[in-house]
């Protein structure tokens, strides 16, 4: 988990209420799609023994099968790599005084942007769909009056309760700000 204490603006009594990332769920297609990716020079391998039989007895032909077979792996694995970590480095973070958004864009980009909770207008959450609804996942979205107006949280697990906690956190901020003594 990423300590708090390295994030600008820390306060010393903050503490995390939420440490969100996308439901596990959503990066299923992706890995079911490198499975048939890494499947298919094999396959290719069998067809073309299976209709040509004598085609690699040639050892060019071979080398070059083999040579892009391999430049066709690294590609599988790159995008592999690269779309993992996106989604593991797509972090929602709450705490008791904000909500902090970091969202990874490539291997060497990242925006992160920072609410506070007295700020918070209204948060919607929406889950549609049959699989999103029976594995309870969905989308939060945080509207705002400040310059960026929606933060969006996508396929977050059990987004009504996480919704519902930032609306009762963002109302007891808006009582109580920060600095001022809790009476």
């Amino acid at each position: 988990m990423i300590n708090l204490s390295r994030l600008l603006n820390h306060a010393d009594n903050e503490r995390t209420v939420f440490f969100l990332r996308r439901h596990w769920l959503t990066i299923l297609p992706l890995i079911i799609g490198f499975a048939i990716a890494i499947v298919l020079p094999f396959a290719v391998y069998a067809a073309i023994l299976y209709r040509t039989p004598g085609f690699f007895d040639d050892a060019s032909r071979f080398t070059l099968f083999v040579l892009a077979a391999s430049m066709f792996f690294l590609y599988a694995w790159l995008f592999l790599f690269q779309n993992f970590i996106d989604w593991y480095l797509d972090i929602w973070i709450v705490t008791d005084r904000r909500i902090i958004n970091i969202e990874q864009h490539g291997l060497f980009g990242r925006t992160v942007s920072e609410l506070m909770l007295y700020n918070v207008q209204d948060v919607t959450s929406q889950i549609k769909g049959f699989v999103r609804t029976v594995l309870d996942y969905g989308d939060i979205e945080i509207q705002t009056a400040s310059e960026r107006v929606r933060f969006t949280f996508d396929n977050v697990a059990h987004p009504n309760h996480v919704a519902k906690r930032i609306l009762e956190l963002a109302a007891g901020q808006r009582t109580n700000p920060p600095g001022n003594p809790a009476t």
